[in-house]
């Protein structure tokens, strides 16, 4: 039996050093799938029905919510049977589980939080925040959600218990390792205000910054950060209030609120790793972003892009922090998080494939998921993505190790990208446009029509997502001379600064059943449209140099 001091180990490793990647057993792995939504892991059949879906659509991770108020109905009598149905589903649809602790702070509320803790205030005291500017997630009239204080020290035990008793029955019930990351609360931090205002924060605000994180400022590079523009800016104070050293700008606020709610996620995550050697990470509303550009508006304290630096200073034991992804920049958003200080990895996106090849191709990311992927359309394009990068994993993790791996994202109005991998120049241009100009230069004048593509969701979904019709690809070197490509409506050329470069030979690769298959040997006129342009495709191509 593993001795209180020393770690369960487990089949799961993610490398705290780049090139970042998961692994099992030592061998490289990729995370390719999504989230269920919020419900569909409080009861066995939602569980049964959701995970199977996401088998279906080609995932091979599920990331699921683990409930506190389910979880520890009454203070100190725990029930995970929860947790054992999402285990034996996991196995039963081979899949990879990624289990989201959804503790006292769930999106900036606490409605997961038990009855036993929402309904004592005197024990768990509430946030108090100052209703300011544009309020998310809510209306006039609408009734009040609980929104608890990180600032209780009770709140944080209790909640970090309940934290220690999952990680341990997670031990006992999953000793081969479905489980393969755990997220520590979900999207923390406060709404409508940019600091908690009860008497526990007023105090913290009153009292001594901690040392630590006014050395971590000063170690920090000059104008590199919110906290150290701060500090600059208020004198490079060696000591005092959070005020006298930062200010007392909504900026200031949210410093003071990551430190804060970074410290009280570390306590959970450190207590829960010194039981096993799980990875662990937080997830991030993103911040600023457009129309919020106050903290509050955001949830100031969480891990938004301007306060990274202060989680990763106060939350040591988190391997990452990943930012969630509803805006239509997303390669704007996957920057900050991507900087390769960290493993990258995107715990919330909407169902765009387009998204999951950057994330992987162009920023190194460990994983993607898609938030609601239990509604995602199954003739999807995303479906046939998550598909392809699951089947051929093992290749594209190699590739990504070996710097081999890239992707393209050609947005609108842009016509052509170039990458170089393995020593040759690909040149990506839009597969429909590039056409329609060659028969015109042939004499053909076709007619423009837009292309119909599946939508990413299903009919009944709550919020409808249109079909991908941005070209792309994702882009691995072979190491054998070769490329896999899978993509969209991409014409790809090679080039090579020392020698000829042509294709040799293309094989179709092709989902039968849910496997990835060889298909046709194309040649001739097939050669000019590799990748399809209403739907996405797969290739092994090889090259010949003269």
């Amino acid at each position: 039996m593993t001795s209180p001091t020393t770690p369960a180990t487990r089949p799961w490793a993610l490398t705290a050093e780049p090139p970042f990647h998961f692994q099992r057993d030592g061998a490289p792995a990729l995370l390719v799938g999504g989230q269920v939504f919020n419900s569909a892991s409080s009861s066995p059949k939602a569980i049964a029905d959701s995970f199977a879906h996401v088998r279906r659509v080609g995932a091979n991770v599920v990331l699921a919510p683990v409930s506190w108020a389910l979880s520890e109905p009454a203070e100190g009598a725990f029930d995970f049977s929860l947790v054992d149905d999402m285990l034996a589903e996991s196995r039963t649809n081979d899949l990879r589980l990624v289990l989201l602790w959804f503790g006292a702070f769930k999106n900036a509320a606490s409605t997961y939080a038990p009855t036993w803790v929402r309904s004592d205030p005197d024990r768990f005291p509430r946030a108090v925040v100052e209703a300011k500017g544009l309020q998310a997630f809510t209306y006039e009239g609408a009734t009040a959600k609980p929104v608890l204080s990180a600032f209780s020290a009770d709140l944080r035990e209790a909640d970090a218990r309940a934290f220690e008793a999952l990680i341990r029955h997670l031990v006992d019930a999953d000793p081969e390792g479905t489980v393969v990351m755990v997220q520590v609360e979900n999207e923390s931090g406060i709404l409508s205000d940019s600091r908690d205002r009860n008497a526990l924060a007023e105090a913290a605000w009153a009292a001594e910054v901690p040392t630590d994180l006014l050395a971590h400022v000063r170690a920090t590079p000059e104008g590199s950060t919110s906290a150290r523009s701060l500090w600059e800016t208020n004198g490079r104070a060696a000591d005092g209030s959070w005020p006298e050293v930062f200010g007392y700008t909504p900026a200031a606020e949210e410093v003071f609120m990551a430190w804060t709610i970074a410290t009280y996620v570390e306590h959970l995550a450190a207590r829960g790793r010194a039981i096993a050697d799980i990875p662990m990470y937080a997830n991030a509303w993103l911040g600023p972003q457009p129309g919020q550009d106050t903290p509050g508006q955001w949830p100031s304290g969480g891990p938004a892009s301007t306060v990274l630096d202060v989680w990763r200073a106060a939350a040591p034991s988190l391997s990452l922090l990943g930012p969630d992804i509803y805006v239509q920049d997303a390669d704007a958003a996957m920057k900050p998080y991507a900087t390769g200080i960290q493993p990258f990895f995107v715990p919330e996106s909407q169902l765009r494939p387009a998204e999951l090849v950057r994330a992987i191709g162009t920023y190194g990311a460990v994983g993607w998921s898609a938030y609601g992927l239990d509604a995602a359309n199954p003739d999807g394009q995303l479906s046939a993505t998550l598909t392809f990068i699951a089947g051929l994993e093992a290749e594209i993790a190699a590739a990504s190790l070996r710097g081999a791996l890239t992707a393209i994202v050609l947005e609108p109005g842009v016509e052509i990208e170039n990458r170089s991998v393995d020593g040759v120049d690909i040149i990506a241009r839009g597969a429909r446009a590039l056409l329609a100009r060659m028969l015109l230069d042939a004499g053909v004048n076709i007619p423009h029509a837009e292309l119909e593509v599946p939508a990413e969701s299903l009919p009944h979904a709550q919020i409808a997502v249109p079909g991908e019709t941005r070209p792309f690809a994702l882009i691995a070197g072979t190491g054998d001379g070769g490329f896999l490509v899978i993509g969209r409506e991409l014409t790809l050329d090679y080039f090579a600064a020392d020698a000829r470069v042509e294709i040799d030979a293309v094989q179709e690769l092709i989902i039968d059943e849910g496997r990835v298959v060889n298909g046709r040997v194309l040649n001739g006129d097939e050669r000019l449209m590799i990748l399809p342009n209403d739907r996405v495709g797969a290739a092994r191509i090889r090259l010949v140099r003269l």
